[in-house]
């Protein structure tokens, strides 16, 4: 951007020439990948000779996306990661995040940052027409609270590139108070803590000095957790509690007299307050809560319906003192954390597969900032920080540090990635002066087999068909004759894709499954057949394929880049929403949607019935989200069926060819018991698995299965936390 007599004029979406060296050779020339990742087209990326100028309208409307939104619209730790989401992701769209943005807009933005050239403006000022043509939000309008991302004022759009530029500069001066050299930060001195190898969620207490985690003990099928604490640099360890299980979450109180664990104790799972030296543990709430005002009071989140949330201020004893109404954040919330030190706290609100991140004042009931996580990853909070885990663009995860203005509560502009790896669990002090996750490696067992040999144990001690250190798929097709194989693999460029391959029964020689783009999800559709949902120019391009020819059929591209587990009807589609509140029915080219009932939480799985006339769906019951229950319902929509709800960690359900239901029911996390329903309330015992899994899958006449399991070693890992 050059700048003279007061006028701004966009000279180069490459690297900047100086003035002095202008007479040189260019920089950017086409065959090289030279330039800000975060504003190249996708060809441009991968170093294509072939640019023009629909190249530098995807660059255009890279920044015009981030002057909205407030990040571009792909970003990651290296220039690697930032490659590999452009080559395979599709944005977020504009109206995710600030849905007081005029649909126009964003469908003008969408159009330009298109993966593909041919399916952009071919001008930019084409994108100007478009821009103009969609109605203007009102200049320097405040967004309200449910849709601001940084709580900055809105911007005019629409007036053509030079306002877009102008506008450009004018926000980069009023982002946020800090500034990206005083609120970076990185970790240093890695210093293991426990060296067991079974550790599970650790935690440290908020001045740092101790360390709660769960550890894993079993006996035959059966497994539970012991809660264990010990001092930082000893190996002097005290249990405080036994026989939990479930264990998902620990939470210290800031004093260190109490903790909040998150477990299942005699068939009742959700947030349970113990004391630091042990005895009995106290149901708290079946809801999201965090300890606030160090320890002496309690976060509880609770849901309102219409993407209402209440957070509730609560003594120890549970007796609730006050309440805040959030209305219109999401369709429901994921995490809680007080800010210690003052009288704000965080929440993070699902929202159309985001996590929207807000700052709470607890005095006002108002929000003083929001940022919006690209995944629905949970994370924490210190008293100078937000802490967010975030999915990686490889098979590790990602935490990713955004300061916090200790004086207004103010969000900062920069965010660092500063921890990439394989962790289930991340904790912080309350100062954001160090930081801890659990580290370590995990091994996947898959063995296949008859179902009688599942229910008595045998299966269980048969040879593997595979065990690997990375976590494939098996699934038996309807008749048992095939397997499904699902890899994960890491592309050229980085990127987690899958590579899908059938075996004859019980696992023969591989067969490729070759299928164009990104896979997102692969089911049997029948014996032959199977539904693949791939990633491909920023749609979603639903295929049935054949596994014998690889021959694709009703095939379907779809807008709705988060179709989860997708699968054909008798005449047309069915996937889960973004929100995992809806399944929707596409047939005909004709959509409708089949909400699900208020006493269903979010949809933990859907599956059409062999003939694709019915649906079946299961989710956690409200309000406790401990109890499974199994949905029937018409394609075509109508009235939904409860069939059974029974208390469990998970399930698993397969359609059978008369019409029943096979549902493997997980009573713990890795303890599945097999029943059949064939109606509404009859439900009976198949039989229970004497054997650790976390996943069965079975052919349509309850003859064969596949199981896996997964044997972890982790332990934890403290770094310093290093500020200018």
């Amino acid at each position: 951007i050059l700048l003279q007599e007061g006028e701004a004029m966009l000279a180069d979406f490459g690297i900047a020439l100086a003035v002095k060296e202008a007479g040189g050779d260019r920089l950017t020339q086409t065959g090289l990948s030279l330039g800000t990742p975060q504003y190249m087209s996708p060809e441009q990326a991968t170093g294509d000779r072939r640019l023009d100028a629909r190249s530098d309208v995807y660059s255009l409307a890279a920044v015009l996306y981030e002057m909205l939104v407030g990040d571009p619209p792909m970003s990651g730790a290296t220039v690697q990661a930032v490659i590999a989401k452009l080559l395979t992701e599709a944005p977020t769209r504009v109206r995710v995040v600030r849905p007081s943005v005029p649909q126009g807009v964003d469908d003008a933005i969408a159009k330009a940052l298109s993966k593909v050239p041919s399916d952009r403006f071919a001008t930019a000022g084409d994108f100007v027409k478009a821009l103009e043509a969609a109605p203007a939000a009102a200049t320097g309008a405040q967004p309200s609270a449910s849709v601001s991302t940084r709580g900055r004022g809105g911007l005019f759009v629409g007036a053509g590139i030079a306002a877009v530029v102008v506008g450009a500069l004018a926000w980069a001066g009023l982002t946020g108070k800090f500034s990206p050299k005083d609120t970076s930060a990185a970790l240093r001195d890695r210093r293991q803590l426990t060296a067991s190898g079974n550790i599970v969620v650790p935690a440290l207490s908020p001045d740092g000095k101790q360390l709660a985690y769960f550890v894993k003990e079993c006996a035959g099928a059966e497994c539970t957790y012991a809660l264990q604490v010990q001092d930082v640099g000893s190996s002097v360890t005290r249990r405080i509690l036994e026989g939990a299980a479930a264990a998902q979450g620990i939470e210290w109180a800031g004093d260190r007299r109490n903790l909040l664990i998150a477990v299942s104790v005699g068939g009742r799972f959700g947030g349970y307050l113990i004391s630091a030296l042990g005895g009995p543990p106290r149901f708290v709430s079946s809801l999201i809560s965090s300890f606030y005002a160090g320890g002496d009071s309690l976060l509880i989140g609770a849901e309102e319906g219409d993407s209402a949330v209440q957070v509730r201020m609560a003594g120890l004893d549970g007796t609730v003192r006050e309440t805040i109404h959030l209305p219109g954040a999401g369709t429901h919330l994921g995490a809680l954390a007080a800010i210690p030190g003052t009288t704000r706290f965080v929440a993070m609100f699902i929202q159309q597969g985001h996590g929207l991140w807000r700052v709470i004042d607890r005095a006002s009931g108002k929000m003083t900032d929001s940022l919006v996580n690209s995944c629905t990853c949970g994370g924490t909070a210190s008293s100078d920080a937000l802490w967010m885990t975030r999915a990686g663009p490889t098979s590790s995860e990602a935490v990713v540090r955004v300061a916090v203005d200790p004086a207004n509560g103010k969000l900062a502009s920069h965010q660092d990635t500063i921890y990439t790896g394989r962790f289930s669990s991340l904790t912080v002090t309350a100062d954001g002066a160090q930081m801890a996750v659990d580290d370590g490696s995990s091994t996947f067992t898959i063995v296949a087999g008859p179902v009688r040999d599942l229910l008595s144990g045998k299966l269980g001690t048969g040879t593997p068909l595979s065990r690997t250190t990375t976590r494939e798929l098996a699934t038996v097709s309807p008749d048992g004759a095939r397997l499904l194989v699902t890899r994960p693999v890491l592309s050229a460029d980085g990127a987690r894709d899958f590579r899908l391959s059938v075996q004859a029964w019980p696992g023969g020689a591989d067969v490729p499954l070759a299928v164009s783009g990104t896979v997102r999800s692969a089911r049997w559709v029948d014996s032959t057949s199977v539904a693949v949902a791939a990633m491909v120019g920023g749609t979603v391009h639903l295929a049935v394929v054949d596994v014998r020819t690889g021959a694709q059929s009703r095939q379907l591209d779809t807008r709705d880049t988060v179709a989860r587990q997708a699968k054909p009807t008798a005449t047309g589609w069915a996937w889960v929403s973004q929100s995992w509140e809806r399944i929707v029915v596409e047939e005909g080219g004709k959509r409708h949607e089949i909400s699900t009932p208020s006493y269903l939480g979010l949809v933990q799985d859907m599956d059409v019935s062999d003939d694709g006339t019915r649906l079946l769906i299961t989710g956690f019951t409200r309000p406790t989200l401990d109890s499974m229950a199994v949905l029937v319902v018409p394609v075509a929509g109508g009235s939904i069926t409860r069939w059974a709800t029974r208390f469990a960690d998970g399930s698993i359900p397969f359609w059978q060819r008369d019409g029943s239901i096979a549902w493997v029911l997980f009573t713990n996390p890795e303890t599945p018991s097999l029943f059949r329903l064939t109606g509404p309330g009859a439900m009976s015992l198949v039989g229970d698995v004497p054997h650790l899994a976390n996943r069965i899958t079975l052919s349509h006449d309850l003859q064969r299965a596949t199981m896996q399991w997964t044997d972890d070693r982790f332990d934890a890992y403290l770094y310093r936390v290093v500020k200018p």
